[in-house]
């Protein structure tokens, strides 16, 4: 029985938000798009650290109108390659209290957000749907001018 690798069961494009994006909004990001961590991007859209449930969690109950992603941001993105097992990336989460990681792409000096394993995709190789379709690298997907279009209306 071959590997399962990071690749295989990968989530494909990460939700992202700016730096300067209000607090209450990441929030609703993460309910809305049921994901348990967004990417942070200065205004040239570098990536600049994380947010999660957990930095949402910190601030319950207090007053975050005036707080932005920027205010509460991890700088230390958890990053793992596509090619690690399935197994060594869920140990890594464990042993660092991480949900989540994060699978970067490095083009023009410029690391981007590609994609993220999260225990739940753990939970897929356990239950025996590591293949199920819409995950992994294979995945049917709109293409990258496609999703651009369809941001910008251009459609």
């Amino acid at each position: 029985m071959p590997t399962t690798l990071v690749r295989d069961v990968m989530q494909v494009g990460v939700p992202t938000c700016r730096e300067d994006t209000p607090l209450k909004e990441a929030a609703r990001l993460l309910v809305e798009r049921n994901v348990g961590a967004l990417i942070v991007l200065d205004e040239d859209a570098n990536m600049t650290g994380w947010i999660g449930e957990h930095h949402m969690a910190r601030v319950a109950g207090e007053d975050t109108s005036f707080l932005v992603a920027g205010d509460v941001l991890n700088e230390q993105v958890p990053v793992i390659l596509p090619d690690v097992p399935a197994a060594a990336a869920a140990q890594l989460m464990l042993d660092q209290g991480l949900r989540q990681m994060f699978v970067t792409h490095h083009a023009g000096g410029v690391k981007y957000p590609a994609a993220m394993i999260t225990l739940q995709d753990v939970c897929r190789i356990v239950a025996g749907m590591e293949r199920a379709p819409g995950v992994g690298v294979g995945a049917e997907r709109p293409s990258a001018i496609d999703l651009f279009k369809h941001r910008y209306g251009l459609t």
